[in-house]
C-alpha cells in the first residue's frame, strides 16, 4: 500500500475524495446519495479536498472537504448554524472569536474509511487529513476555519491538540443524522502552538507533516490545486510563425516606389 497525503487535484483524485466521504456518510449517519447532493451540491465549484490516497488503486482512505466563501462570505457551516437547531448569530460568532473581516473557510466535512479509523494506521490518517488542512489552510492565507463536529470526532481532535472550540453559544445538538455535533471555530494560527503545548508528541506529524506510512510532499499542499473542472492537461504548443520571404525579384507595384528613390536625390 502506497499512500500519499494530496490536495486532490485531478478528475480522479476528486472522485475518490467524495467517495470516501459519501461512503462514511451514509455508513455513520444515513445520509443517502440524495441527501448529500442536496446538502454539498451547491458549494461543488467551492469545494477542495484533502486526502489520504492509496496509489495501489486509486482509492481513498480519508477526506476532508473545505469549503471556499463566496463574494459575500457565505459558507455551509455558517448558513446552517445560524438557523435551527442553534440560532446562532454569524457576527457575533466571528467577532467573539477575533475572525470578523477576516478569511475564513469552512470544513465541511471529514470523513475515514471505518477500517482505517482503529490502530498506529487509523490515527495516521486522521493526523494526516488534519496536517493538510493546516497547511493549506495557512499556505492560501485563511485566518479561521468553522465546521460542525460530530461530537466524538470533537474528542479525538481535540485530544490531539487541534485548537477546536466550540462556537460561542453553541450546545451539542442533532445535526446530519449525528445524534450529537457541536458547531467550532478553529484559528488557523493557533494550531501550531496549540499542538506543542498540549500534545507535542504529535507535532513532528500534525505540524510538520512527517508519517511513518503516509507520503506528504509540500507541493501536493501547494495554493491553486484542487480546483474543480481544472484543466490539468499539457498546455498546447503554440504554432510556428511563418516569415514571409522577402522579395527579391524587383517587382513592384505600377505608380508605387520606394520612399527612398524620390525623397533626397537630384532630378537628372
Amino acid at each position: 500500500m502506497t499512500l500519499r497525503l494530496v490536495v486532490a487535484d485531478s478528475p480522479a483524485e476528486q472522485d475518490a475524495a467524495r467517495a470516501v466521504e459519501a461512503q462514511v456518510f451514509q455508513q455513520a449517519f444515513g445520509n443517502t446519495p440524495e441527501v448529500m447532493a442536496q446538502e454539498y451540491g451547491p458549494f461543488a465549484g467551492r469545494s477542495r479536498y484533502i486526502a489520504v490516497l492509496d496509489d495501489a488503486n486509486g482509492t481513498a482512505l480519508g477526506a476532508a472537504r473545505l469549503i471556499l466563501p463566496d463574494d459575500a462570505g457565505s459558507l455551509k457551516t455558517l448558513d446552517d448554524v445560524a438557523g435551527p437547531p442553534w440560532q446562532l448569530s454569524v457576527d457575533d460568532v466571528l467577532g467573539a472569536s477575533g475572525l470578523a473581516g477576516r478569511l475564513v473557510w469552512d470544513v465541511a466535512s471529514l470523513a475515514v474509511d471505518r477500517r482505517y479509523r482503529s490502530g498506529a494506521a487509523g490515527a495516521e490518517v486522521v493526523l494526516a487529513l488534519c496536517h493538510g488542512i493546516y497547511r493549506f489552510t495557512l499556505s492560501n492565507g485563511v485566518d479561521g476555519l468553522v465546521t460542525v463536529l460530530d461530537d466524538r470526532v470533537l474528542r479525538l481532535l481535540r485530544l490531539m491538540g487541534a485548537p477546536c472550540a466550540p462556537m460561542p453559544g453553541a450546545a451539542s445538538r442533532a445535526y446530519m443524522g449525528s445524534p450529537a455535533s457541536t458547531p467550532c471555530v478553529w484559528r488557523v494560527d493557533a494550531m501550531a502552538t496549540g499542538v506543542l503545548d498540549r500534545r507535542p508528541d504529535l507535532a513532528p506529524a500534525m505540524v510538520e507533516g512527517r508519517f511513518s506510512s503516509i507520503a506528504c510532499d509540500p507541493a501536493d499542499l501547494l495554493p491553486g490545486r484542487g480546483v474543480p473542472g481544472a484543466d490539468r492537461s499539457a498546455p498546447a504548443r503554440p504554432a510556428a510563425v511563418r516569415v514571409p520571404l522577402r522579395d527579391t525579384s524587383g517587382w513592384r507595384r505600377p505608380g508605387l516606389r520606394r520612399q527612398d528613390e524620390t525623397v533626397g536625390h537630384p532630378a537628372s
